[in-house]
């Protein structure tokens, strides 16, 4: 519920303000755009279900502005889709109708809301999948997946050098929902694998997401009970990972969340935080300078991260976490069952009459 913690405060506000769901309603849109002069013509086929209170509140969303329903507003940034149409002043152009891609993120993308077709003049935004590669699970890759993945990347170099002067490197990730197990099996891939040296913990006060975590080999988890005294869970928490831990990623990185992470990190320990609250955090930065402790934000990722994800992802080294495809028609009550925690892992939106075996046999040059 950790990662779901966003969703929750920013739907609670919208319904007491209005009595209704901000995600009402929702279609996909059915206007087709012209293919820009150089660029290329993409058809969305499968969109991650993703949303921050940073892009809500950057753009003004709110239920006293007309339009709310229009799915258009919401931020809709993990796309994969095939190419519908390629300009034909597009020079050296490796690119062909029926192609299967998948867009880098920027903050342009993120306006452009949920819709069918996104006219993309920059091609180098554009990224060429592997026909084995399915759409529904390239999907995720862009968004989720890409910041998971530098995340962890960020976190390696620390890692290593504590493995050095350390018997065991404690690295707890916060939030057991699609960020989270994205991250756990990234960092099983990248710094632990059958490592004894490092342990990987998970902890979120849900218990059917850290069931899920368990599912996903995670079996070093901590349930932050929000009925317990905060002592009480550092305590346990200090306790379940013998010790302390070493490194923190906090992708929800509220009051509620720092705090507790300060508590229980060691000396010359670091935080990287997502930022995905808009919530003020007050940190002793002499406590920090006395332990030698770091808090570091966790940078976007590349478009070379994005392309070796992707590689590891089609040749099957990297596990890919649980995951439910939806159509966007319901994505009203998606984001609801998000945030209220029904919705275990990652949730996926489909656009239209999408065959899968059809896109997979997509001719590619």
């Amino acid at each position: 519920m950790l990662d779901n913690e966003i969703y929750r405060n920013e739907v609670h506000c919208l319904n007491r303000d209005t009595g209704v769901m901000p995600f009402a309603e929702v279609s996909s849109s059915l206007v087709i755009p012209n293919t820009p002069k150089g660029g290329l013509l993409v058809r969305v086929c499968y969109a991650g279900a993703c949303y921050n209170e940073n892009q809500f509140r950057r753009r003004g969303i709110r239920p006293r502005f007309p339009g709310i329903r229009d799915t258009s507003l919401y931020p809709g940034y993990e796309i994969a889709g095939i190419i519908e149409d390629v300009c034909n002043t597009l020079p050296n152009s490796n690119y062909t109708p029926g192609d299967k891609v998948i867009i880098f993120p920027d903050d342009k993308l993120s306006e452009s809301g949920y819709k069918e077709f996104i006219a993309i003049s920059d091609t180098s935004q554009v990224l060429q999948i592997p026909r084995n590669l399915q759409l529904d699970i390239a999907a995720m890759l862009p968004g989720g997946a890409l910041t998971a993945y530098s995340a962890v990347l960020k976190a390696k170099p620390h890692v290593e050098k504590l493995k050095e002067v350390k018997a065991c490197v404690n690295v707890l990730i916060v939030g057991a929902g699609g960020l989270g197990l994205w991250t756990l099996k990234i960092a099983n891939y990248l710094i632990s694998g059958n490592c004894s040296e490092i342990k990987l913990f998970v902890a979120d006060n849900s218990i059917d997401k850290l069931l899920t975590a368990q599912d996903h080999k995670c079996y070093d988890i901590i349930h932050w009970n929000e009925e317990d005294h905060e002592e009480y869970i550092a305590e346990r928490t200090i306790d379940a990972c013998r010790g302390g831990v070493d490194v923190i990623i906090d992708f929800v990185s509220s009051p509620r969340t720092m705090q507790r992470s300060l508590k229980v990190l060691n000396r010359e320990g670091l935080i990287l935080v997502g930022g995905n609250s808009m919530s003020e955090v007050s940190i002793s930065l002499n406590a920090l300078a006395a332990k030698q402790q770091s808090i570091v934000g966790i940078p976007k990722g590349s478009m070379n991260q994005l392309r070796e994800l992707v590689r590891l992802v089609a040749e099957q080294k990297l596990e890919i976490p649980q995951y439910a495809v939806f159509p966007v028609e319901e994505a009203n009550q998606v984001f609801k069952d998000l945030c209220d925690c029904r919705i275990t892992g990652r949730a996926i939106f489909k656009f239209g009459n999408i065959n899968q075996t059809a896109m997979d046999n997509a001719t590619h040059h």
